[in-house]
């Protein structure tokens, strides 16, 4: 399933909890998101889908869409460049490839274009970890092949997480937000694991955020 049409369904749950005008302030763990507490009362713990969708938000209106490079933010040590690149790669081609067809994808604002952020972090609440690293990754590429390899790499891929959000593009103005802790749990990752496999899993998040969004569009 496209991640516009997992968007409308996240986005029909939230309406059915009636978000309506939610309080501002603070943001996420990994400093990515602002206004985290906008989300429902799922955000901030772990195993938990967390999501903002703006009241009345007319989503019709718009025709193209800029998708900023995939941010990474990362605080387990011993993690190479190549793995995050990796994994912002898996999600920008996952982004670029759903909006084909449904949303012309641009490189400036406009008043009927849209902005995707999106970023991949293994910081969220209650979690111990270093001093996270935030890298934007502008060109990113799948260059590792067959298995993880490490326990190290493995462990982290275990505990990467969603955070992402569509904002109108000239405004700055946020129609939609999700974040995924369900991820790590959802997910078996040892050594042994294919990258093919981290591929399917890493894009889930932007399925539900585009999901989400096709059921705004439709209503």
């Amino acid at each position: 399933m496209n991640l516009i049409k997992q968007l409308g369904r996240v986005a029909t749950a939230a309406s059915t909890l009636a978000l309506a005008a939610c309080s501002t302030g603070g943001k996420s763990p990994s400093g990515f998101l602002a206004n985290y507490k906008q989300l429902d009362a799922g955000y901030g713990t772990a195993d938990a889908v967390s999501s903002y969708v703006k009241p009345a938000a007319d989503l019709r209106k718009y025709d193209s869409v800029i998708i900023d490079p995939v941010t990474t933010v990362v605080a387990s040590p011993g993690i190479s460049f190549a793995v995050t690149d990796q994994l912002a790669a898996y999600l920008g081609d996952s982004l670029r490839r759903q909006t084909t067809g449904e949303l012309k994808v641009v490189s400036m604002p406009g008043p009927s274009t849209l902005r995707i952020r999106t970023a991949l972090t293994d910081v969220i609440e209650d979690r111990k970890v270093g001093r996270a690293v935030t890298t934007v990754h502008a060109g990113a590429r799948a260059r590792l092949s067959g298995n993880l390899g490490s326990a190290t790499i493995a462990t982290f891929v275990s505990n990467v997480s969603f955070e992402g959000e569509i904002l109108d593009s000239v405004t700055g103005e946020r129609l939609l937000a999700i974040t995924d802790h369900r991820l790590a749990v959802k997910r078996e990752v040892t050594p042994a694991t294919a990258w093919t496999t981290i591929r399917s899993r890493t894009q889930a998040g932007a399925d539900r955020l585009h999901g989400r969004f096709n059921t705004l569009r439709a209503r």
